[in-house]
């Protein structure tokens, strides 16, 4: 095979497929640069994008959403949770497959095969997201734990001035971001240890695999469809939250990532030159050898800190609601009162210090959740408007654009919480949709994407067929959610 120079600056045209990036169309975005693959790191080094991720989920359906519903219908709908996780593990590592082999954001690549994709991913990014309800849930329990002392309000609005200080004052914002999540995954799996072999006991373990087959496929009735989609695009990431393991394996320096600049501080960190846009590698026995490792590692981690952790922490938090509530007795709502129902309930059989830990647990997943989502939201917007419309401006670049998202979401939530604004069900329900549509479209833009790289390092049949089947189930559970929305509304 003849090879393009490695170290042209020439791009690939649309009939050229001697680079890992293939037939990429170019649109109306400079063509990917050519540099060296480099060597593969080990695989310790790799960890962290998946935690990210996961520790979003942890914060929502993890600690309330999945133990809420099991203790209204047992542990039949922890199916969705297995399904969401593993549909989410081929989407990520399909993301992760794209910024390996281009060094460049799957958005980006969206954007190349048409330029309109930018401002909509922007937008279905910002609007399930805008709301700080994970910090005003966090501000809530820190209530709990002080007896009712303390004002949810200015509480919250600390906890999203402190998420604006430590992301725009860090002077690598991706390393920030990875260690706090990575102690706050770490705290929860300690708990977990803890009431598994104090608490839990052996018979909701006894019930599990009876109770997970005979729910299987079904949605259970008697619960607001919103309130379960949301679950189950929330298992882990959801919607457009698993956009960012490109940007997260790029800071991180996975495969050709390592050419792009990574997100830092404008105020105490150097920006790092380079262009957001990506590259590619010229295709010979030696950088193959080299893709077979990045792209087995990927995989690795994005199943044992994403898909396997996701789902323990699910069934942990699912069988201490099962063991502290008998199913159906519980008549409030899905939100913090349930779980101020469990910390009652574990305080009076285990103790004040197991309640303790387990309202801190809580406190630290939500507001670590919101630092994670706001940090996600910033980067996907810094990202798109950085390539599509800033690409070569002075002054805005992508660590600026970043910082300016970051205190706009600061600012925002802070309205929010002024005005006592709370989030409309009605919204919830449009979140829930707009989430399964926004991962509707990007399974089938991943498989159009990922078709068209170098064949060494393009997507395989039975891997379009995963993404395939995650078209069909999103489409169908944003219909499903669609229908009884419309229901609900006529029948009020």
């Amino acid at each position: 095979m003849t090879l393009h120079d490695p170290h042209t600056t020439e791009g690939l045209g649309d009939n050229e497929a001697s680079g890992s990036g293939g037939t990429q169309k170019t649109g109306r975005l400079p063509a990917l640069r050519w540099a060296e693959l480099p060597k593969p790191v080990a695989l310790r080094k790799m960890l962290g994008p998946g935690i990210i991720l996961v520790a979003v989920g942890i914060g929502s359906g993890e600690y309330i959403s999945h133990p809420y519903i099991t203790s209204q219908v047992g542990l039949t709908f922890l199916w969705a949770a297995a399904v969401g996780l593993g549909l989410q593990y081929f989407i990520n590592t399909e993301v992760a497959r794209y910024t390996l082999a281009t060094g460049e954001t799957a958005v980006t690549g969206f954007t190349r095969l048409w330029r309109g994709w930018a401002p909509l991913f922007v937008i279905m990014t910002v609007i399930p997201f805008a709301w700080p309800g994970w910090m005003s849930s966090a501000a809530t329990m820190v209530t709990f734990t002080t007896g009712g002392l303390g004002n949810v309000q200015w509480i919250a609005v600390a906890g999203l001035v402190i998420i604006g200080l430590v992301l725009t004052l860090s002077p690598i914002v991706y390393q920030t971001v990875e260690k706090i999540e990575f102690l706050k995954v770490i705290a929860i799996l300690i708990f977990a240890v803890v009431i598994i072999l104090f608490v839990i006991g052996w018979e909701p373990w006894a019930a599990l695999p009876a109770g997970t087959v005979q729910g299987a496929g079904r949605m259970p009735e008697g619960i607001p469809a919103a309130f379960l989609v949301t679950a189950m695009v929330f298992a882990g990431g959801g919607g457009a939250l698993n956009l960012t393991v490109s940007n997260y394996i790029r800071d991180k320096g996975w495969g050709m990532g390592a050419h792009a600049p990574r997100i830092v501080s404008p105020i105490t960190g150097n920006e790092e030159a380079g262009s957001a846009t990506g590259t590619q590698f010229a295709v010979t026995n030696e950088s193959e050898g080299y893709w077979k490792v990045w792209w087995k590692n990927a995989k690795t981690e994005q199943f044992w800190s994403f898909f396997v952790i996701g789902l323990f922490t699910i069934v942990i938090f699912s069988l201490l609601a099962y063991r502290l509530i008998p199913v159906g007795t519980y008549e409030g709502k899905g939100d913090l009162s349930f779980i101020q129902v469990q910390a009652n309930i574990i305080g009076e059989q285990f103790g004040g210090p197991l309640q303790t830990f387990y309202l801190l647990i809580g406190t630290v997943a939500l507001m670590f959740a919101n630092l994670a989502v706001v940090d996600i939201v910033a980067r996907v917007v810094a990202d798109v408007v950085t390539v599509s419309y800033l690409r070569d401006h002075k002054f805005w670049t992508e660590a600026k654009i970043y910082s300016a998202c970051v205190w706009t979401m600061v600012v925002l939530g802070v309205i929010i919480l002024g005005l006592g604004i709370t989030q409309p069900i009605t919204l919830l329900a449009m979140a829930a949709i707009l989430n399964c549509g926004v991962m509707v479209v990007y399974c089938a833009l991943l498989i159009k994407l990922n078709r068209r790289l170098h064949k060494v390092v393009r997507i395989n049949r039975p891997r379009i067929v995963a993404l395939g089947l995650a078209v069909l189930f999103y489409a169908a559970v944003a219909i499903f959610t669609t229908i009884t929305q419309v229901q609900t509304l006529i029948g009020a």
